[in-house]
């Protein structure tokens, strides 16, 4: 949450694609919870998705869903969580904006959807066992 305090903005660092892609890579192999929301600022949680953070590759049949027929190749990067049919995507076209939320959790927001990266806490320690 955002607040005031003494004329100082404090809140969340807004972090760049770059920066954002980073934050996911260092995630690799670490138990997460993802929440999947929308990024209006509803609170509506559409999907959960726990378990080891992986990097994936695209396969064909997801590849014609996620690149929607663009004119030219988009980067698009799939990262697993718990299995290879779970997970998300990234693509720079339609990424808006990521940051870090305290210690423990990452939110990207890639068009009107945000998607909320859990580690550690009592979350991270419910997924160890």
């Amino acid at each position: 949450m955002t607040r005031f305090e003494g004329g100082d903005l404090e809140g969340p660092t807004e972090l760049g694609y770059e920066q954002t892609l980073e934050a996911l890579l260092s995630l690799i192999g670490r138990p997460v919870l993802v929440l999947l929301s929308g990024a209006d600022g509803s609170p509506f949680i559409s999907g959960v998705i726990s378990g080891r953070l992986d990097r994936g590759e695209l396969d064909e049949r997801l590849q014609e869903v996620l690149l929607r027929a663009d004119d030219s190749a988009v980067e698009t990067l799939f990262f697993h969580v718990g299995s290879r049919q779970n997970g998300f995507v990234v693509r720079p076209d339609e990424f808006e904006r990521g940051f870090w939320r305290g210690d423990g959790q990452l939110v990207v927001h890639v068009g009107r959807c945000a998607i909320s990266v859990l580690v550690g806490g009592e979350l991270g320690t419910a997924l160890e066992r």
